[in-house]
């Protein structure tokens, strides 16, 4: 039996994997994890993350703005809806023989 029809969806009798955990269960990790991690704790894993991301470390960059200011969002749609990008090149203004790939590096 299929695992997806033709849609991407998963196929009629297929259980799709064994999802998110009941909120029951998130809840007792929640609990352990609050129960663990005090106020101190927290502010003393910030601090640490801080000092990594002023010295240039991209992970704790990003696990900063991701907490404080949420993962980017794409705004912009290249792929035109969907259908293929054109792109325009204004090939005269390119110095050499006229033609980019006569010029480009590695190429004969």
């Amino acid at each position: 039996m299929p695992e997806r029809d033709e849609n991407g969806k998963f196929a009629p009798g297929n259980k799709g994997g064994p999802g998110r955990p009941t909120k029951s269960k998130e809840e007792k990790f929640y609990q352990a994890t609050l129960s663990r991690v005090s106020l101190r704790d927290w502010r003393e894993i910030i601090d640490k993350a801080k000092e990594q991301a002023k010295r240039g470390n991209p992970t704790a960059r990003k696990w900063l703005s991701d907490y404080l200011m949420g993962p980017p969002q794409q705004r912009l749609d290249v792929t035109s809806g969907g259908g293929p990008l054109r792109i325009s090149v204004k090939w005269d203004e390119y110095e050499g023989s006229g033609n980019p790939s006569d010029d480009a590096p590695g190429t004969s």
